[in-house]
């Protein structure tokens, strides 16, 4: 049976309860895919989940007063996808990897049924809510904020995470020639390169932090690790992106 296979008469009783449960059941199904696919793109590439979610906000703002595209917009993805399990994309065992899953699959892909999913759940709120004005939108201002915010604290993250790896690799390395032992921050005294990142000491400057530059060769950023050592011997370390003279402080939070 397609999507709305269904005959359109009212039920009553228990007969409705069934029906209604029935039609959430579809919903939670399809937001269930929506967050699946949602979830691959974040992990892919922040910056990409943004960009699809604003596209397909676009496309609710702009068919939500327009009946006639929204039902031939519907006709076709239920041409295309005419059953509910065809919009599962990775389509494995429970116990399987999203990662595994989706081997087979590019951004591209995950980004197109990501819409697909998004619109067949507003054409899904339109037919339970057909009043326009009344009508609950699938994306909003509110949704959006709180994606711009996980993806800052994400993307930060992921930042940290790349500064201590490559002050973990120059250690490693200047180590390896028995300097710095014993002393954690020494190691930074001499330029570290290699193919993806360059490490050094920067001068002090009006802070009595010390700190050490990072640049990220292949996609051309540069970072920030601060030091600032207490005379108890306690350290505070700030995280900070940073511009290509290394002037800028834009504070990188956890």
């Amino acid at each position: 049976m397609g999507l709305f296979g269904r005959k359109a008469q009212q039920p009553s009783g228990t007969a409705w309860a069934i029906t209604n449960n029935l039609r959430e059941a579809e919903i939670r199904y399809l937001e269930v895919l929506r967050r699946e696919i949602g979830n691959l793109i974040v992990e892919v590439d922040p910056d990409l989940m943004v960009r699809s979610y604003e596209k397909a906000w676009t496309w609710e703002q702009e068919t939500a007063s327009n009946p006639d595209r929204l039902r031939a917009d519907e006709a076709a993805l239920v041409a295309k996808l005419p059953m509910f399990e065809e919009f599962d994309l990775i389509g494995t065992r429970h116990f399987v990897s999203y990662g595994e899953g989706r081997r087979s699959l590019d951004d591209d892909d995950l980004v197109e049924r990501y819409l697909e999913l998004s619109r067949m759940l507003v054409f899904m709120r339109n037919r339970l809510q057909p009043d326009v004005a009344r009508r609950r939108p699938l994306h909003d201002e509110k949704e959006h904020k709180v994606l711009l915010d996980t993806v800052g604290s994400l993307k930060d993250r992921r930042f940290r995470d790349r500064i201590d790896e490559a002050l973990q690799r120059c250690y490693a390395y200047r180590q390896g020639f028995d300097a710095g032992k014993g002393e954690p921050y020494a190691a930074t005294r001499e330029t570290f390169s290699d193919a993806e990142v360059e490490v050094f000491s920067l001068p002090f400057g009006i802070t009595p932090e010390i700190e050490t530059g990072i640049v990220f060769k292949k996609t051309d950023e540069r970072g920030v690790h601060a030091v600032f050592v207490h005379d108890d011997g306690r350290r505070n370390i700030t995280y900070y992106r940073t511009d290509q003279q290394f002037t800028k402080r834009d504070w990188v939070g956890r």
